[in-house]
């Protein structure tokens, strides 16, 4: 019974790392969850420092900065199978996210925590709204490490780490 309870925590939180995968890149400030099925020694809990590294057991370090969960977890499951362990299952979970940040013409700017499904039209009201000279179209985001500031518009969604800038109207 408790290693079928276990199977499906694995697979639920399985689940919840493959749609992690497809849309979210690792940073600075992520939380993070490595399980290493079968050998509790393994598991770790570490928030991604600037450098990006993970010290992992037996395999050394590994940057998780830029890459998906799902990415993360082939590269350490490639590593314990090269001399280590006989088949690693290796998951990893994205537990916190690094906060998104709002500046410019909002009535409270600073950091906020990461939700799913955030708009950056929701993230202004989360920041109090628009002060009353804020421009109705010039919005940027600037999201990872090309530092480019990208046009936005409403309905278009955060990401962790991204800054948002609402430039102020002339009129």
């Amino acid at each position: 019974m408790r290693t079928r309870i276990l199977f499906i925590i694995m697979l639920c939180t399985s689940m919840f790392s493959r749609a992690q995968e497809s849309t979210f890149f690792m940073g600075t400030g992520d939380v993070i969850v490595i399980n290493v099925y079968g050998e509790p020694d393994l598991n770790q809990r570490v928030r991604i420092d600037k450098t990006g590294d993970i010290r992992m057991p037996f395999i050394g370090m590994v940057n998780a900065i830029g890459k998906t969960a799902g990415q993360l977890a082939a590269e350490i499951e490639a590593a314990y199978l090269d001399g280590y362990l006989v088949e690693p299952n290796v998951n990893v979970v994205i537990e916190r996210f690094r906060p998104f940040f709002i500046k410019g013409a909002v009535k409270n700017v600073g950091a906020y925590d990461f939700q799913f499904d955030l708009s950056i039209d929701e993230a202004i009201a989360v920041a109090g709204g628009l002060k009353e000279r804020a421009s109705k179209s010039k919005w940027f985001i600037i999201r990872g490490a090309e530092k480019k500031r990208i046009p936005v518009q409403a309905e278009q969604m955060v990401h962790p780490g991204d800054i948002i800038i609402i430039e102020e109207s002339l009129f």
